[in-house]
């Protein structure tokens, strides 16, 4: 027997992302799914009395392995980029079916709504309200930090809240800003001190009016080698809590902020302490270099900060990259990883999508060639490559396409602290 979750997708503040959404969602959805159940995940779009859905097939468990569903998918659910509300479809009975009135209506399924768990620790505005020109939109940034984290062998850190995670070309902090609302303690790092002292401003205006308990510091990097040379820039440490209690129990979040170039972050960060990279790669359109003495293009960029982004990554870590097609080809970054012991597991064009005349934006995926779940990784990559839509036959027929029943998902490796936290 196969049950259906019905995903109501919500609406984009961007026209020209709106237009390319359902795929990437689909895709999305696919991976992150997959990843945690341990096996692909029967994800498609579909479409019931004009709106669109995406629909998630599992098939039903036993009562032993229900429970990795039942705690895993309606949470993972809950995070996807694009969830608006969920629904359990059913068809209705024999009985009703035949008694129906309009015989066009006993083909639509049954629309339930179902509760999904609270996802986020923090309200909406801490994305939405810092605007600046060339900000990247908030739904592909939160499809971008799923993706990654769904890479990372510790990927049930996003829900524990203790995935590393690290931006390395942070900028205003749109992706930081996202991995807190998630309940994570994020490290971004960004050459530019005009941007980062405008996300650390705009930080800590919020936490104020947020009444949010909280203590920040500020000073030099140091630089894990003495013969490492002139200082690497600074530092910004802010630690929240969600109130008093909280604070003096120690359950709190810390954001690392790191004014440096990103190329030598290798130089203040420990080795194999990241589970999931996310770099939103500069365009080479309105986001090149400010100043003489650090202007790079994206390739250039990539092929100078690739070694210290390698080092940084955990033995089961991932990295999603965001890249224009038109400044960085997908052959070029594909060629780049693979020379320093990366893997990348999405095909070319699989999350390609229109951002402007200028931007013709991807995701490339990647992890160490030595990641032990490289075969479930590559599965997945196969899978999420298939076909994003399911024909109005299949769709009254659950049977007809759904995948085999996910394995119970693999444990998830325990905790790690790092030096820096």
């Amino acid at each position: 027997m196969t049950e259906s979750l019905l995903v109501l997708r919500a609406p984009s503040a961007n026209r020209v992302f709106t237009a390319s959404a359902g795929p990437l969602a689909v895709r999305e959805a696919r991976w992150v799914l997959g990843a945690h159940l341990g096996a692909p995940v029967d994800v498609h779009e579909r479409e019931i009395a004009g709106v669109d859905y995406l629909e998630i097939r599992t098939a039903a468990q036993e009562e032993a392995s229900g429970s990795v569903v039942d705690g895993f998918l309606r949470p993972l659910v809950a995070q996807l980029s694009s969830t608006f509300a969920a629904f359990e479809a059913s068809q209705p009975d024999a009985a009703a079916a035949s008694a129906a009135v309009e015989p066009v209506g006993s083909a639509l399924p049954l629309l339930r709504p179902t509760p999904l768990p609270g996802a986020m620790r923090h309200g909406s505005e801490l994305e939405t309200t810092l605007r600046y020109p060339g900000k990247t939109n908030e739904q592909f940034t939160a499809l971008l930090l799923n993706l990654a984290a769904a890479l990372s062998s510790r990927r049930g850190g996003v829900l524990r809240g203790d995935l590393a995670v690290l931006d390395p070309t942070c900028g205003r902090g749109t992706t930081l800003s996202r991995a807190l609302r998630l309940g994570l303690s994020p490290t971004g790092a960004d050459i530019d001190a005009k941007d980062i002292g405008a996300y650390r401003t705009f930080l800590t205006t919020w936490a104020k009016q947020q009444h949010l308990p909280h203590t920040q510091s500020s000073g030099r990097l140091g630089l894990r080698s003495p013969a490492g040379g002139r200082g690497a820039g600074s530092r910004w440490d802010l630690e929240l809590a969600a109130d008093r209690q909280a604070q003096r129990a120690g359950e709190v979040q810390k954001l690392h902020l790191l004014t440096c170039d990103t190329t030598r972050l290798g130089e203040v960060l420990p080795d194999r302490s990241v589970d999931a990279l996310v770099a939103d790669l500069p365009y080479g359109v309105q986001h090149g270099a400010r100043t003489e003495g650090w202007q790079r293009s994206p390739l250039d960029l990539l092929e100078q900060a690739i070694p210290a982004w390698r080092a940084l990554l955990r033995t089961g870590g991932g990295m999603a990259l965001a890249l224009n097609r038109r400044t960085a080809p997908y052959e070029r970054v594909h060629e780049i990883l693979g020379s320093h012991g990366l893997t990348v597991l999405s095909g070319d064009g699989a999350f390609r999508h229109r951002v402007d005349q200028a931007i013709d934006r991807d995701v490339v995926l990647a992890v160490p060639d030595d990641h032990p779940q490289l075969g479930l990784l590559r599965a997945l990559a196969a899978s999420a490559d298939e076909p994003t839509s399911v024909s109005a036959a299949a769709a009254t027929d659950p049977e007809a396409t759904t995948t085999d029943p996910p394995a119970r998902a693999e444990a998830h490796e325990p905790r790690e602290r790092t030096r820096h936290e």
